[in-house]
């Protein structure tokens, strides 16, 4: 099975981006415990103004399950609440060689 690679862009505000941080960190904790789970990093890009989280599944059935959690839809519904409905655009990666 192909592992599952993505990038995930949040754009935040000055006035939000210390809480959106705080709940991303909290959030890839229990994310990074998920079966299948092998990487979630949350950066800051202060050019964009946004804060990136990067992941990896070990397979689509790992990302499916992430998905599937309701902790992910709960997270993104508080997460879209902050940014006043506005949330993340994924980047689904593939990996050459």
């Amino acid at each position: 099975m192909s592992a599952i690679d993505l990038i995930a862009t949040i754009p935040v505000g000055s006035d939000t981006f210390a809480t959106a941080r705080d709940m991303l960190l909290a959030y890839g904790r229990l994310v990074s415990a998920e079966p299948g789970n092998e990487r979630f990093e949350v950066y800051s890009d202060a050019a964009a103004s946004a804060l990136i989280v990067v992941e990896r599944y070990s397979s689509q059935q790992a990302f499916d399950a992430h998905l599937a959690d309701p902790a992910n839809a709960d997270f993104n519904g508080r997460l879209g609440a902050l940014l006043d409905g506005g949330g993340s655009s994924l980047q689904l990666l593939d990996r050459l060689g």
